[in-house]
């Protein structure tokens, strides 16, 4: 039985003959649930468990001990008044009488006069079942009003807002222990209107005063601050807030509301006014002594405040910075595992081809090494989103450059957008990393993409020009300028556009790095970029570049036209853990009649030092265990004269370098001729 079907069963206490059994059956019929008692004690049970009302017969409270139900009814909740319909008969005994009359003065008890038909006692249990149902909903009510007093109390609590009301025309107060407490007062102690009164500033009593006077006269409400002396003579400010509530007639009865101690507050924009004070008095002396200054110290004034300004932005980006950084970490994971399955296609391919005569698997095999190539560009650019990393700067062929990624920007910008070339004639190489330029040339392109969302016109231009004055040294540079017809930039902000986390794309459309990556590789690689816009009528972005010097240009086009050489034979050890790698580096070293020792780990591979005695080492950087910067610098120990050569398509390039140097770094996916050609480098070192 549930409790609140026991709430609203009918108790039924008729000890002679079949009267309960016939009640019950009367009421069930009604649709009640009736619980028939066999005496007052088991009666006194059941109302311990809960009912809507009980139907006693007076015969049955002869002899019972009244004074038993009179406690159990002083017991009952404010809310509650249970029901009783007491069955009487016309011609009462004095004893019957005398409980009857007892019953009626401590319960709420219905008198029927029996003989009685099954209707009346229905309709009079019904009734009674009804009161009681009130009785519940009153509960109900009670405990909603409680539940939301306590609510409300926790919540001014958590405030500290105490309140307050105080009743005209005899301004009686009635005061929280919040507010108590906001007057310096013990919540334990009494608390008045004169003592409220006599605890407020003389300065601010005039106007408490004269907004009391007015409220007590219009009604209305009131919001005021002002100080209190507390009862050990230290100040405090209050924050007050009240209004009046109205009698029938709209005149003000009483006014009610809530208070704060605000000193903190008050003490905090003081602290405030004097911090701007001193600032503005800074400012003043400050403008003086730019006034005075040279040219130099007011931009090294505003680098300073660029960096100011910059650090605040890092640090409202630091849940963005650490996002991008897992998925930086994850996707050089992912460039690694993609790198090995690059150097084993891309060394098989070269092998096809230099060892097949039939020139249809030769073509197709060249058109394998192509893709491959295309996919290891994307891996270098996968690694350069993913770390920063030094540049590998080389003497770059522009013109070829654009043909690269002409198919590459036209998949990726989409059918809306005309795409233009504008080359100039006998360019001559630039200083630049290949891969990054390409991401950058690409970042442009898709910003310039989403700046025309309804499609528009992408004009990249390379040329040589002159910078202007104090852009650059002087001289020639390379200039790659990527120009759009989109919607332009506002000039309040061109110049945070470069920025790292800076964005005008809208939240999730962008990450914020794409202008500050193209910027970084740039400047690293001894140019710049710079940016030219305006609303509505489009953007310019210019990457300046620095030229090759003729030397550097002329040594790598001969190293690219060259064959292959070799430094004659040598004992070789290769450890990695990539069988397919692995493979294709024994075979090519073999294939160029070296002899070739292989190990699958680092472990193996440092077992076999002393066994293999080896000319030089390959060493792959990422394996499991022992990784190759580890293996390196453990055979340094032993053979500090042995050559070694690291393979890595990802790697912390500082541990690498301070382990062998840079130039003894083979960068994954490699083919046939710069393995041979590291090796040779190595050996000859």
């Amino acid at each position: 039985m549930t409790a609140s079907s026991a709430e609203e069963r009918i108790l039924v206490l008729a000890p002679r003959g079949r009267d309960a059994q016939v009640i019950a059956q009367v009421l069930a019929g009604s649709g009640l649930t009736c619980a028939a008692c066999g005496d007052y004690p088991a009666l006194m049970r059941e109302l311990d468990a809960g009912a809507g009302a009980a139907v006693i017969s007076e015969e049955a409270l002869q002899g019972a001990d009244l004074d038993i139900l009179a406690a159990w009814l002083a017991r009952q909740a404010s809310w509650s008044d249970f029901p009783f319909v007491l069955l009487v008969s016309r011609q009462a005994a004095p004893r019957k009488e005398a409980a009857r009359m007892l019953l009626g003065n401590i319960a709420n008890v219905l008198l029927l006069e029996r003989p009685l038909n099954a209707e009346t006692i229905r309709r009079a249990t019904a009734s009674a079942l009804r009161a009681r149902k009130r009785q519940y909903q009153a509960r109900t009510d009670l405990q909603v009003r409680i539940r939301a007093e306590e609510r409300l109390h926790i919540a001014l609590e958590a405030g500290r807002l105490g309140t307050w009301e105080i009743d005209f025309p005899g301004m009686e107060l009635r005061a929280s222990d919040t507010c108590k407490r906001s007057f310096g007062r013990d919540p334990a102690q009494p608390f008045g209107y004169d003592q409220l009164v006599a605890g407020i500033q003389q300065e601010d009593w005039r106007r408490y005063h004269d907004l009391m006077k007015a409220t007590i006269i219009a009604g209305g409400g009131f919001s005021i601050e002002y100080r209190v002396i507390w009862p050990d003579g230290s100040l405090h400010w209050l924050h007050v807030q009240g209004k009046a509530s109205l009698d029938a007639d709209g005149r003000p009865v009483a006014v009610a509301g809530v208070s704060q101690d605000i000193t903190e507050r008050r003490a905090a924009e003081r602290r405030l006014r004097e911090s701007q004070e001193a600032l503005r008095e800074l400012n003043e002396t400050l403008e003086q002594r730019i006034d005075a200054r040279t040219a130099e110290l007011a931009q090294a004034n505003d680098r300073l405040m660029r960096e100011i300004t910059e650090r605040e932005r890092a640090q409202v980006a630091l849940v963005q910075a650490q996002k991008m950084e897992a998925v930086g970490q994850l996707t050089g994971g992912i460039a690694h595992d993609f790198n090995n399955l690059l150097n084993v296609i891309l060394g098989n391919v070269e092998l096809i081809e230099r060892q097949s005569s039939d020139e249809r698997i030769k073509r197709m095999a060249q058109t394998a090494r192509r893709s491959a190539e295309r996919g290891a560009k994307l891996t270098g650019q996968l690694l350069a989103f993913s770390r920063s990393q030094s540049l590998d700067l080389r003497p770059v062929d522009l013109t070829h450059l654009m043909g690269e990624v002409r198919d590459l920007l036209s998949a990726a910008i989409g059918p809306d957008i005309q795409l233009e070339f504008g080359l100039a004639p006998d360019l001559p190489p630039a200083m630049a990393d290949l891969s990054q330029t390409e991401l950058a040339i690409l970042n442009l392109a898709i910003n310039a993409r989403d700046a025309m969302p309804n499609g528009g016109r992408l004009v990249i231009d390379c040329a040589l020009r002159q910078p202007p004055d104090g852009l650059l040294p002087p001289g020639r540079y390379a200039v790659v300028s990527v120009r759009d017809n989109g919607q332009g930039i506002n000039p309040e902000i061109l110049n945070k556009v470069f920025d790292p986390f800076f964005t005008t794309k809208a939240v999730g459309k962008g990450t914020g790095l794409g202008l500050s990556q193209v910027y970084g590789i740039a400047q690293q690689s001894g140019g710049t970029a710079r940016i030219e816009s305006r609303a509505g009528e489009g953007t310019t972005v210019e990457i300046w570049l620095p030229l090759a010097p003729q030397d550097a240009a002329e040594a790598a086009a001969a190293r690219a036209a060259e064959p292959p050489r070799t430094a004659g034979q040598a004992r070789i050890l290769v450890v990695e853990d990539d069988p397919g790698v692995r493979q294709f580096i024994v075979e090519c070293l073999e294939m160029s009649g070296h002899w070739v020792t292989q190990a699958e780990h680092g472990e193996a591979g440092l077992a076999q030092i002393d066994s293999a005695m080896p000319d030089l080492m390959i060493v792959d950087f990422l394996m499991p265990g022992m990784n190759g910067a580890q293996l390196a610098a453990e055979v340094g120990l032993k053979r500090p004269d042995l050559p070694i050569i690291i393979a890595t398509g990802y790697a912390d390039m500082q541990e690498i370098e301070r382990v062998v140097g840079k130039n003894a770094v083979l960068k994954k996916p490699f083919q046939m001729r710069d393995l041979l050609e590291s090796v040779r480098l190595a050996l000859t070192r």
